[in-house]
């Protein structure tokens, strides 16, 4: 056997190596990942949730006039509530709350309606206050409590802008993604 030949072999030999152990711990990375989520990534005393966005048709909202005496709005919800009626949501209570909230809307939900809070905050162009996660809520409602900033309700491209920017929701504190 020449010289070349016999460093062709080595050095075809040390690349067939150097490609297995690249696959070797590719697979092993890949197991070692995949492993961490066979629980669903959840640690201890965490919640699991879905961050998958529903479409309007699985959303059970709730619609309060939380514009409060000073600047109350007759017939506000009743209209806002029928405009997502419209759209397909699956409207529950329409009441008036003796708030005075001076902001376009907040949001109020539990756990189980972390992805529907996203949906609608896009139908309030993103305008809408999410900061009433409650952990200890156990219904699949959104509240929404309209504020004397309150506009009007977003157009169908609008709406759908919003809710490609907001993306999937990120877990609350408490909270861990159970979505593969």
């Amino acid at each position: 056997m020449s010289l070349a030949r016999a460093r062709a072999l080595v050095i075809v030999g040390v690349l067939v190596v150097a490609a297995l152990v690249l696959v070797v711990a590719a697979v092993v990375k890949d197991k070692q990942s995949s492993a961490s989520y066979a629980s669903g990534g959840c640690g201890p005393g965490k919640i699991k949730i879905s961050t998958r966005l529903p479409v309007p048709s699985k959303i059970k909202v709730n619609v309060y006039d939380g514009t409060g005496p000073a600047n109350k709005r007759p017939g506000q919800a009743g209209q806002v509530a029928e405009n997502l009626r419209n759209r397909g949501f699956l409207v529950g209570k329409v009441e008036e709350r003796p708030q005075n909230f001076d902001k376009v809307a907040k949001l109020s939900y539990g756990p189980k309606a972390v992805a529907a809070a996203s949906v609608v905050r896009g139908y309030f162009m993103n305008l809408a206050e999410a900061g009433g996660f409650d952990l200890k809520r156990t219904d699949d409602v959104v509240d929404v409590i309209l504020g004397s900033a309150f506009k009007e309700l977003g157009r169908k491209t609008e709406v759908n802008q919003k809710i490609a920017q907001l993306g999937r929701p990120s877990p609350p504190p408490g909270t861990c993604d159970g979505d593969d």
